[in-house]
């Protein structure tokens, strides 16, 4: 298989391969708006804040259109019935059906704010409405991250005891500025890539509660956003995803991923088909393209016995991947990090091993403590109101959802979650939203010749 190296950092002297990340670390929804300016005044309609979208005739919107003929997505045969792909802050988008729904929800989710601050601050310019429409946003990211995704992953307990639980009321005070939020390299190349083992091989796509699902193989989904063009297409696609269940978080994956990677893109691209690729391998090296360290040195790192032979797995590994590792390692030091961390039981409440959920849960400790722009601190130039923070703790995906859909009515109020006894379906207007009117000016009026004029008021501090 092919192999790409990732590009290295510049640096002044002869040192350690290290590599440039080419997004922010800081969960700012720059997936949306891009990490530059030339990248996101492109994707401004520079009108009342809004972004930029493409309008069908059927009067949905959707993303705007790449112009790129070499993104690596866009098709001949697609481009005759006036379909391609699409452009965002992240180039990525396109990679594969839900991800690109996610874009295309959060970019609605961006003009439905927008509207609202226009009408309840008319005197609002663009720029005024687009940073601060902005700033909602990357908010609720943060905030349905920490309470809604990490919970799942790292559960409950754990979840108290680092205090990243979001807070109930009032501002969160320990914002820390010798907390470096940067991305780690292992997080990057190896420990939240556990994903890839969570993935089904078949996705769903559900046309009504009670309808027939439609399966897909998961390779198929891969570079075509097309279908979002299709009528109804953005709603099946969503009430299959809430309505899947993942795999269990183990080293066992689908051979969609293992043998079928961004196959038919090839062929649709029209290039020399060789085979569909191994995403496991290419995983595992990235991890050696990085210089990760192995296995058994971040158990240690994370404060557990560094095993040192491999019987001193067996008390957290299946005696099935004990014996596969032993296969193909000829020594306990050779494991790869993201062989070793996958292969862990799962710790009692999450769905990680205990080297997975150091590794992450140090990234998010870090996401948070170190952001001196944390939706929840008062410690920056840029902080919510007490007010403002209280409606942005309303936010959640399935609200998100449900005002961006097509025609999606009904959701469970815990998206990332089961259905069950404690997460029926609701009808959407009964999911609790954000009350913007908490960006209302406060505006006063004032005597001046014979005319009344609206004018901010401003705490001025007379000496």
């Amino acid at each position: 298989m092919e192999f790409v190296r990732s590009s290295p950092a510049p640096t002044c002297c002869l040192s350690a391969r290290e590599q440039l990340n080419q997004a922010t670390a800081y969960i700012d929804a720059s997936v949306m708006y891009g990490c530059e300016e030339n990248v996101t005044r492109p994707l401004r309609e520079m009108k009342g804040g809004r972004m930029k979208m493409l309008e069908l005739e059927d009067g949905r919107s959707l993303l705007p259109v790449s112009e790129d003929p070499n993104d690596g997505c866009n098709r001949e045969e697609q481009e005759k019935d006036g379909r391609y792909c699409f452009a965002t802050g992240d180039a990525r988008a396109n990679e594969n059906l839900h991800l690109t729904s996610m874009h295309l929800i959060w970019l609605r989710q961006h003009n439905l704010l927008a509207k609202k601050l226009s009408q309840l601050n008319p005197h609002w310019d663009d720029e005024i409405i687009f940073q601060e429409t902005r700033r909602i946003i990357g908010a609720q990211m943060q905030h349905i991250t920490y309470n809604e995704f990490l919970p799942i992953l790292l559960g409950a307990k754990l979840m108290k005891k680092l205090d990243l639980s979001p807070l109930k009321s009032g501002y969160w005070k320990k914002y820390n500025s010798s907390v470096v939020p940067n991305i780690a390299n292992n997080f990057a190349a190896a420990s939240f890539r556990f994903a890839h083992s969570i993935i089904p091989g078949l996705m769903k796509l559900l046309a009504g509660r009670n309808a027939t699902p439609e399966f897909v193989q998961m390779h198929k989904m891969l570079f075509n956003p097309f279908e979002l063009y299709q009528k109804g297409r953005l709603d099946e696609t969503l009430r299959g995803a809430m309505g899947t269940s993942i795999q269990a978080s183990d080293p066992y994956f689908t051979d969609e991923l293992k043998s079928h990677m961004f196959e038919d893109s090839v062929e649709r691209m029209k290039q020399p088909k060789l085979c569909g690729l191994d995403l496991v391998s290419l995983n595992i090296q990235r991890g050696r393209d990085h210089g990760l360290p192995g296995y058994v040195f971040w158990r240690e790192r994370c404060g557990f016995k560094k095993p040192t032979r491999f019987d001193d797995l067996e008390s957290f590994m299946e005696r099935d991947v004990l014996y596969n590792i032993r296969a193909i390692y000829r020594d306990v030091e050779d494991i790869d990090l993201y062989t070793g961390a996958l292969s862990e039981i799962p710790l009692q409440g999450s769905i990680l091993g205990p080297t997975l959920t150091c590794l992450i849960s140090d990234q998010f400790v870090r996401l948070k403590y170190g952001d001196r722009f944390w939706y929840e601190t008062d410690q920056n130039p840029a902080a919510f109101s007490p007010e403002q923070l209280r409606q942005i703790r309303k936010s959640s995906l399935a609200n998100i959802i449900c005002d961006n859909s097509d025609d999606l009515d009904v959701i469970q109020p815990k998206v990332m979650e089961q259905l069950g006894e404690n997460n029926k379906y609701v009808n959407c207007s009964e999911i609790d939203r954000p009350n913007l009117s908490a960006w209302k000016d406060k505006l006063s009026t004032v005597q001046m010749f014979d005319d009344k004029t609206d004018v901010r008021v401003l705490n001025l501090i007379v000496g």
